[in-house]
């Protein structure tokens, strides 16, 4: 039997591809048996793997290899191409009308073929044969004990017992960056899994509406990302998680910044010397910091929520249990979070430790820290030496310490598929944070926010706004705070929003 499959005229550019996978259901396709009685199948991985090649350089041989490697878990019969144009052409038409994937020829191939269980291989090299094109791969004359069919040209396909498989249900999701051309050479694996191109303008899933609309439609179908910059397969692999499992914030989404402004009231529930918090019921702090959320939503097209920065840890003149750090119990800060859960509150929960450390307290709030909406904010002017006392010095925090918290706050996120978090550092001189310029901003777990507590005149604010943003690592969101007693006089709405420059992404009211 012979079948015309039609000569592809135009033939696209090859792009570079990146590749990831996550957990996958299996899908096979078969039909008639091939020679020895056994089907002919294509099924998708099974289990969580990842690939990626690079997006500047990566030869046609990786990106099928890494591509096969993330979404197929077999393949009985292959199309193998030599890396010349017109093969891969003539093998690519050959390969999406038979519904299996195409290889191209390199140094990773044998191996491939032999994790696939191929035992069929249709062989487009007639150009290589003839030195058309001198590619610098050919491909190889001989398989082992596989059945090699020569493919000389698409008009005249050979007989294949079994094929063409029959393209199954959508058993993959592939999301292409805007701007990347699909390599043809990927165009059948990709039929062959059941699976078209779902566009997206970002590298980030997490930040992407159509992406996470793919992602969750099937959550446990392998993933293929193609085009640069989507990151290391880990990360990759772990933001495809978070986009598929993980609860979304507020307004929309997996991170809290750049797309959304949050306005705080800051303080403790039990008081209101501490802050506008601790001024009313939980139920009316809700209802004012939705208030206040609103008028800064009239000036700007960002979208603004409301939030809460609970004081968790209370800065104590006295001994207490040696660390002058009160610890507020979670059963008088739960009913404060779950009120703001309901009305679409993110929740801050700050720390003052004394002379406790940052990290022993935040995992003393842990059960709290493993809900979606509550982020974390560490204050090192309440962070004491062992000989120190409040109100006698200002506290200061060495780098490492603050990156402890920040891996742990991170493998807490992984560990319960919640959303990236925001981890507040609070600061109005530069000698609170020690050696700031090693801050590890790579955590992708979490979103680092610098809150400039700087109280007083508006010119001095407005002088510690600018020395703290000079030498700050890249990467870091700001925050600005309005001190209702001691700010003279304090921004309104509006001077914040024109005064207040770069805008800040999170604006907190004591």
């Amino acid at each position: 039997m012979t079948t015309a499959v039609p000569r592809r005229i135009v033939l696209r550019t090859a792009g570079a591809a990146a590749v990831v996978v996550a957990t996958g259901a299996t899908v096979s396709c078969s039909r008639e048996g091939d020679g020895d009685g056994e089907p002919r199948e294509v099924s998708a991985r099974r289990a969580a793997a990842a690939a990626s090649v690079d997006p500047g350089g990566a030869a046609l041989d990786e990106v099928t290899t890494s591509a096969s490697r993330a979404l197929l878990d077999r393949a009985s019969a292959i199309v193998v191409s030599s890396p010349d144009d017109g093969d891969i052409a003539d093998g690519a038409a050959a390969a999406s009308h038979l519904g299996i994937p195409l290889l191209v020829a390199g140094p990773a191939l044998a191996a491939e073929l032999d994790r696939l269980g191929t035992r069929t291989v249709l062989r487009y090299a007639a150009r290589s044969r003839k030195g058309s094109g001198s590619p610098t791969v050919v491909v190889p004359t001989t398989f082992g004990d596989r059945e090699v069919v020569e493919g000389t040209s698409v008009e005249d396909l050979p007989d294949l017992p079994g094929l063409p498989l029959k393209r199954p249900a959508t058993a993959a999701t592939v999301l292409i960056l805007d701007g990347t051309r699909l390599p043809l050479a990927l165009e059948p694996l990709l039929n062959a899994v059941g699976t078209d191109p779902v566009v997206v303008t970002g590298p980030d899933p997490r930040t992407s509406k159509v992406a996470r609309e793919a992602l969750r439609a099937l959550p446990q179908a392998p993933v293929l990302a193609v085009g640069a910059g989507f990151g290391a397969d880990e990360v990759l692999l772990q933001r495809v998680r978070t986009t598929t499992l993980a609860p979304e914030l507020p307004g929309g989404g997996h991170l809290p910044f750049p797309d959304r402004m949050m306005i705080a009231l800051y303080g403790h529930p039990l008081t209101a010397s501490l802050g506008m918090l601790g001024e009313q019921s939980a139920s009316e702090a809700v209802d004012r910091a939705q208030t206040l959320a609103q008028e800064y939503a009239a000036l700007t097209d960002t979208h603004v929520i409301p939030a809460f920065e609970l004081i968790a840890t209370v800065a104590s003149v006295s001994k207490q249990d040696g660390s002058y750090s009160t610890r507020t119990r979670i059963a008088t800060l739960l009913p404060w979070i779950e009120a703001a859960e309901k009305a679409g509150i993110y929740v801050v929960l700050d720390l003052q430790p004394g002379r406790s450390d940052f990290l022993t307290q935040a995992k003393a709030y842990e059960e709290l820290l493993t809900r979606p909406w509550v982020g974390l904010a560490l204050d090192p002017e309440w962070r004491l030496r062992p000989d120190q006392v409040h109100l006698k010095q200002i506290g200061s925090v060495g780098i490492d310490e603050v990156n402890e918290v920040g891996t742990w706050l991170a493998s807490l996120v992984r560990t319960h598929d919640l959303p990236p978090k925001v981890l507040t550092l609070h600061q109005f001189n530069l000698r609170m944070i020690r050696d700031r310029e090693r801050l590890d901003t790579s955590i992708d777990e979490i979103q680092w926010l610098l809150h400039a507590d700087g109280q007083g005149s508006q010119p001095a604010k407005q002088g510690t706004w600018a020395a703290l943003r000079r030498g700050l690592p890249e990467g870091v969101w700001l925050g600005w705070k309005n001190f209702e007693d001691e700010d003279l006089p304090m921004l309104s709405v509006e001077q914040t929003m024109e005064r207040v420059d770069p805008r800040p992404s999170f604006v907190s009211y004591q």
